[in-house]
């Protein structure tokens, strides 16, 4: 058995170490449109007070002030106020790491980057900070993270995967689109809907279901986004969808974070989390042993970091489908939950839900949500983070504490009635 340990202590357990967060999510995507945002600011509550968190963009006052007036988060910010979308937080440290340098001098510890996702950048400003990177090489890292590489390496520890076909994009042969549909309707020749996965993608990116009448338009949505390399997939009757999180720490030890649901729109957009209900032991034992092995595999490569595995449970069996190798949304969550515990009590439930409102400031938010939002004392509250699409959006993103699931379902509804919902 593997030993669990909070992903704080396996980041560094050493409090001669400088803990420096990087939650930028732009290096893990060439392609930076409207549906990706750089969300450094989910590295704000997680922080701890003599930790570094380093925005893209600047640092919402009044959110860090109700952070802060609970014990919660850092006073060592650097804003680097960034506007263009062309550079990631690495590219920004950098081209200018002084900012961050001065924070180390500061101190008098030894800096640890602790980025979202490990490209080159990552490595590159690591280097420039003089800092140990908590993370791994851009070629263990996309090893692992591409959905079709990934599904090779589990056939190669013997572990069942869903049965599917890699298609590579090239829309400059007119027969692509025509290649494209004959493997679709293949499978369809057995199954009833097939799903279509970008190699790279994440959340509901380059991800497509069709029953086989509008593949053109798939094709050519695809091909507009700049995929290069898809999964085609029969799409299975699905019971749940669980996430199994581990670490390799820097000296390459394993830890077991423990599995949580995911909650899944149409089958297959992740759109929260949910810890504290447990699976029954013949899935949870399988997928654990499951992991084990490719995770053992990974630390064996050379891989460094966050690792979060997730599952399908179907009528089919269960499989592994996709290897986030990075830190996960939910990571944060999990780290949030620990700092909390430390404040008040355990949580035996918590759900991360990806929400939404009428574009507001922060302080127009706990207005809006007063009688549920986190206050330090109460077990059952809603804490919110990731806002800093909030005044732009509305969009934003809860954790839900709770002491059982009955209360999670009243703060829903009451949420629903302050029209705040899921987006």
């Amino acid at each position: 058995m593997y030993k669990y340990q909070s992903l704080r202590k396996c980041i560094s357990n050493n409090d001669n170490e400088l803990i420096i967060y990087g939650a930028d999510r732009f290096s893990q995507f060439p392609r930076r449109d409207a549906s990706v945002n750089s969300k450094c600011d989910r590295a704000l509550p997680v922080a701890r007070r003599d930790d570094v968190v380093v925005l893209r963009g600047k640092l919402d006052s009044e959110y860090h002030k109700w952070l802060r007036s609970h014990g919660l988060g850092s006073d060592h910010i650097v804003e680097y106020s960034a506007h263009s979308r062309e550079m990631s937080l690495s590219e920004l440290i950098v081209n200018d790491p002084e900012p961050v340098k001065r924070y180390i001098r500061q101190s008098g510890k030894k800096p640890v980057y602790v980025p979202w996702f490990s490209g080159h950048m990552e490595t590159e400003a690591a280097k420039v900070l003089e800092a140990d990177l908590f993370g791994a090489t851009e070629t263990a890292t996309l090893k692992y993270n591409d959905k079709s590489v990934f599904k090779t390496v589990c056939k190669q520890l013997d572990i069942d995967v869903v049965e599917g076909s890699s298609f590579e994009m090239n829309p400059e042969d007119n027969e692509n689109c025509t290649d494209m549909k004959n493997i679709i309707n293949g499978y369809l020749s057995t199954c009833e809907t097939v799903i279509i996965r970008g190699t790279l993608g994440e959340a509901d990116m380059s991800l497509y279901k069709t029953k086989g009448n509008d593949i053109s338009e798939i094709y050519h949505e695809i091909a507009v986004s700049g995929e290069r390399s898809v999964i085609i997939e029969p799409f299975l009757n699905v019971s749940s969808s669980p996430n199994d999180q581990w670490v390799i720490s820097r000296d390459g030890n394993i830890n077991s974070l423990g599995m949580r649901d995911q909650i899944c729109e149409r089958g297959m957009v992740h759109i929260g989390t949910l810890k504290g209900k447990d699976a029954s032991p013949e899935i949870s034992n399988y997928i654990a042993k499951t992991s084990a092995k490719i995770v053992t595999n990974m630390a064996e490569f050379g891989y460094r970091g966050v690792v979060g595995v997730d599952y399908i449970v179907s009528d089919d069996g269960i499989f592994p489908v996709e290897n986030n190798a990075r830190f996960n949304g939910s990571s944060y969550v999990s780290m949030i939950v620990d700092n909390i515990e430390k404040l008040i009590s355990p949580i035996p439930y918590w759900k991360f839900i990806k929400i939404k409102t009428a574009a507001c400031s922060f302080i127009e938010l706990t207005e809006r949500i007063g009688p549920l939002i986190y206050d330090g004392k109460k077990l059952n509250s809603v804490f919110p983070f990731s806002c800093d699409t909030l005044p732009l959006s509305g969009d934003f993103a809860v954790i839900l504490l709770a002491e059982n699931m009955d209360e999670i379902f009243k703060m829903e509804g009451l949420l629903k009635e302050m029209c705040v919902k899921r987006v």
